[in-house]
C-alpha cells in the first residue's frame, strides 16, 4: 500500500517509522522541520552551547513506549542527563515562595526549602491523581466531581493544587474543576514527594528533535516533504489525492492524520461525507501557549537560594512556569510560558507556540467515538489527542495503533511492544 501521513511530529514519525518498508509512505510536514511538538533551539551561554526544549522535554519511566522508541532509535544512557524534578511555586507579584522544594541529595547549603501547608496541598494531589488512575476513572468525571481534598484554605486549592495543572493545560486555575480528573491527574499521579530529594527524571542530550531527526534518518520506503502544507484531499475511486499548496500531488491507498483534530476537521471539508467525522474532531478544545528560551532570570524567584527546575507563578488567574536548565546542564538557561503575562523575558533567544487539546469530558467522550471510525474509508487518526493524557507517550501509543491496524507484524513492532528493559533507553 502507498500511505500518506499528514503531520511529522512524534504521532507521524513513528507511524511513518513503524510502517516503512512494510508500505511506501509519503509524509507532509508544514513546518521547515521534524518533530512537532518537540522543538530544540540551540544558544550560547557563558558555560557553552547550551539546546533547551520548547516543548517536550523529559523522559520518564512513566512513558515506557516512548522510552523504547529511544532505544529502538538508538539512543543509549549516554544521552540521557539526569534532572532533579524540584518545584518552586511563588505569586506573581515578587514576594517571597509558598513552596520551595528539595533538590537533591547533595542539598546546596545556600538553598532554602520552604515546606509547610503547600507541601502538604502537593502531595494529596499526587495523592488524589493516583487514586484516580488505580481506579481507573471514566473519562468523565470532573476534578471537582472525583476529589476529595483535606480541609484545605481556598487560597491553597488555587495556588497548588489547581495550579500545577493549569500550568500544564494553559487553562485558568478556575477551570481545572471542570477537566476530566484522569486527563487532569496524570501527569502528577504518583507517591508523595520526598522531604529530602526530588525525584529525578531525564533530558535528551541535545534536547528532544534529536530524536525526530533519527527517525527521519531511519526510514525507508518514505518519501518526506517539509513546508508541504495539505490544502485539499480528494477522492478518486478508491484512492486518495494529498494536494500541497504548492499544488503538487501524491497518490495514496490510505491517509493517515497525525495532525491536531481541528487541523484534520479542517482537511476533510474538501473530502465531503465526512460530517460525522467533522463532528467528532470540532469536539476537541485547544488551548495556545507560547513559550520563550532566554537567558535572563525572567520568572524566577529573586532569591537564588529559592530557584528549582521548575518554577510556576501563579498570577491573575493563571499559572505559567520557567524551567531552569541550570540542574543538569549546568547553565543558566530559562524556558518560560508567557502566553498571559504582562513582561516579557530581556534576553531572549527564540519564541514559538503551541497548542494542547484540553482534557475535558466531551474530549473524552470524542475519543471513544473515534475509536470507533478508526480506519474507515481509509481514513486514520494519530496525534496526542486521541489518549487520555496529552504527552509524548500517548502520541506513540496512537501511532502503534495505526500501524497495527495496516500491517500485521514486523521488526518495529514488535521493538515498541517488548516488555524488557521499559524504563530507560
Amino acid at each position: 500500500m502507498r500511505i500518506g501521513i499528514v503531520g511529522a511530529g512524534t504521532a507521524g514519525l513513528t507511524t511513518a517509522w513503524l510502517l516503512s518498508g512494510s508500505h511506501q509512505i509519503v509524509l507532509l510536514e508544514e513546518r521547515g522541520s521534524p518533530g512537532g511538538n518537540a522543538r530544540t533551539v540551540s544558544a550560547r551561554t557563558a558555560a557553552g552551547t547550551c539546546c533547551p526544549d520548547l516543548g517536550v522535554h523529559e523522559v520518564s519511566d512513566r512513558f515506557p513506549l516512548w522510552s523504547r522508541l529511544l532505544r529502538a532509535a538508538g539512543f543509549g544512557p549516554d544521552d540521557l542527563l539526569p534532572v532533579p524534578a524540584s518545584r518552586t511555586l511563588r505569586h506573581g507579584d515578587g514576594a517571597r515562595p509558598y513552596l520551595v522544594g528539595p533538590h537533591t541529595v547533595r542539598e546546596d547549603r545556600h538553598r532554602e526549602v520552604i515546606l509547610g501547608p503547600a507541601w502538604e496541598a502537593l502531595n494529596h494531589l499526587f495523592r488524589e491523581a493516583s487514586r484516580w488512575e488505580d481506579e481507573d476513572l471514566d473519562g468523565e468525571v470532573t476534578v471537582e466531581e472525583a476529589a476529595d481534598w483535606p480541609a484545605l484554605p481556598g487560597a491553597l486549592r488555587n495556588d497548588v493544587i489547581h495550579a500545577l495543572p493549569a500550568s500544564v493545560f494553559g487553562c485558568g486555575t478556575h477551570d481545572v474543576a471542570g477537566l476530566a480528573a484522569r486527563g487532569a491527574g496524570g501527569f502528577f499521579a504518583g507517591p508523595p514527594a520526598s522531604t529530602s530529594e526530588a525525584a529525578l527524571t531525564q533530558n535528551v542530550r541535545g534536547g528532544t528533535q534529536q530524536l525526530a531527526l533519527a527517525l527521519v534518518d531511519q526510514l525507508r520506503t518514505t518519501e518526506v516533504h517539509l513546508r508541504a502544507q495539505l490544502r485539499r484531499l480528494r477522492r478518486d475511486g478508491d484512492r486518495f489525492t494529498l494536494v500541497e499548496t504548492s499544488g503538487r500531488t501524491h497518490s495514496v491507498d490510505a491517509v493517515v492524520f497525525a495532525t491536531p483534530a481541528d487541523a484534520a476537521a479542517l482537511a476533510l471539508r474538501s473530502l465531503g461525507g465526512c460530517g460525522r467525522l467533522r463532528a467528532i474532531l470540532d469536539s476537541f478544545t485547544y488551548q495556545e501557549l507560547v513559550y520563550a528560551a532566554h537567558l535572563d532570570p525572567f520568572g524566577m524567584p529573586r532569591d537564588r537560594r529559592h530557584w528549582s527546575t521548575t518554577n510556576v507563578t501563579v498570577h491573575d488567574g493563571w499559572s505559567e512556569t520557567t524551567t531552569w536548565y541550570g540542574p543538569g546542564h549546568d547553565t543558566d538557561m530559562f524556558v518560560s510560558q508567557i502566553t498571559h503575562r504582562g513582561a516579557r523575558p530581556g534576553r531572549q533567544v527564540a519564541q514559538t507556540s503551541f497548542r494542547t487539546p484540553l482534557p475535558t469530558p466531551a474530549a473524552h467522550r470524542a475519543r471513544r467515538r473515534l475509536r470507533q471510525c478508526q480506519g474507515e474509508g481509509g481514513l486514520y487518526f494519530a496525534g496526542a489527542y486521541t489518549g487520555a493524557l496529552d504527552s509524548q507517550e500517548a502520541a506513540v501509543a496512537s501511532a502503534l495503533d495505526v500501524a497495527r491496524r495496516l500491517t500485521r507484524t514486523g521488526p518495529r513492532l514488535e521493538q515498541l511492544t517488548a516488555r524488557q528493559g521499559d524504563s530507560s533507553p
